[in-house]
């Protein structure tokens, strides 16, 4: 006869919600309780229903009503109000926070101070009674310190954090730039260039560079224009003026007829040179989402992101796998093409130089 966890209730002389909590690790039962019920436990045989698991998932997501815990979506940036001032981490946010509310859990925003030393912060979640953590992008590199990692489910959104090594999800970057680079092909452009920050390609695996330099010889592409690698932020004017002269030899010595842009400020950069958009030199982004100016290229599917990264965050914390798996994996999400004005098939833009010539 099977060992079920009202048996192990009944055995330590607790209610059948704190076995259950006790196996799946959770921190609102005392280490010491916890030993003991999954020491009971074993000595019974108690072995997961594989059914009754499944059942229990599948009401989760029939009954998203009755709130079952808290998943924190943790906030280190220098200044905490800048992640949200980029609209593709707003997808994140919205997806993952729908499917917190589907299985039943409550997202929230958890700010980890500059001043916050990493086991203080471990020790906050802790308090707050988190299980599961979503670390977003962020700006610079994470020092999590001694951050006791076993306590707690998580999973990371694109590379641009590194560690913890934890299962992640994040846009194919790889297939989307291919994707776009054939798109931009297919309207008629020949003279197909990249800029992407030199840094940012790198801390993405040198996916940008990579899926382009395939796109050209995946197309046979005559002339195959070297990349525009940015080597600064535009973070301030001073900065700004540096880039104009090296963005203006690239434009004079290849003559591109469009550009693929992964830096934020590259289209203004080109507008501050003079030329229009798409009449001089047509651009699609790498996001459509945060490039002022820029309507056409990829859409990453930021919601279906952050949803996607809930739902193996919801997996995690069901079977209990806490901390860095010993094999990490990662799911790539599929990105779309968007149309827009910024990048419109080369024969209306052609059109629109007659016209504008005409009489």
């Amino acid at each position: 006869m099977r060992v079920t966890l009202r048996d192990i209730a009944k055995r330590v002389g607790v209610a059948k919600t704190t076995v259950s909590m006790a196996l799946r690790e959770s921190h609102r039962i005392s280490p010491a309780r916890r030993r003991e019920i999954q020491g009971v436990a074993k000595q019974m045989g108690y072995v997961p229903d594989p059914f009754l698991s499944g059942l229990a998932a599948h009401s989760r997501e029939r009954m998203p009503t009755r709130s079952q815990g808290v998943l924190a979506w943790v906030n280190h940036w220098d200044d905490p109000k800048r992640l949200f001032q980029f609209n593709e981490f707003k997808g994140y946010w919205r997806g993952a926070n729908q499917a917190a509310s589907q299985f039943g859990y409550r997202l929230d925003e958890v700010r980890w101070e500059r001043d916050c030393a990493a086991k203080r912060f471990e020790r906050i979640l802790l308090a707050r009674g988190i299980e599961g953590v979503l670390v977003p992008p962020h700006n610079e590199l994470l020092d999590w310190e001694d951050f006791d990692w076993n306590k707690f489910s998580v999973i990371r959104f694109g590379m641009s954090v590194q560690n913890p090594d934890s299962n992640q999800v994040t846009s194919d970057i790889f297939r989307a730039v291919v994707m776009a680079i054939t798109k931009i092909h297919e309207y008629g452009y020949r003279r197909i260039g990249i800029a992407v920050n030199r840094d940012f390609n790198e801390r993405l695996g040198g996916s940008f560079l990579s899926g382009y330099f395939y796109a050209q010889t995946l197309l046979q592409l005559k002339t195959a224009l070297p990349p525009l690698e940015t080597g600064l932020k535009f973070q301030d004017a001073e900065s700004f003026v540096r880039q104009k002269a090296p963005l203006q030899r690239w434009l004079g010595k290849h003559r591109p007829d469009a550009v693929l842009a992964a830096d934020i400020d590259l289209p203004k950069l080109i507008q501050s040179l003079g030329l229009r958009i798409p009449q001089d030199l047509a651009v699609a982004g790498t996001t459509v989402l945060d490039l002022p100016g820029v309507n056409a290229g990829i859409d990453q599917h930021p919601e279906a992101i952050g949803r996607i990264a809930v739902e193996m965050l919801v997996k995690q914390i069901n079977v209990n796998e806490r901390g860095e798996p010993h094999d990490p994996c990662r799911i790539l999400v599929e990105s779309r093409w968007k149309d827009g004005d910024s990048l419109p098939p080369k024969k209306l833009v052609q059109a629109l130089f007659t016209s504008c010539a005409s009489p």
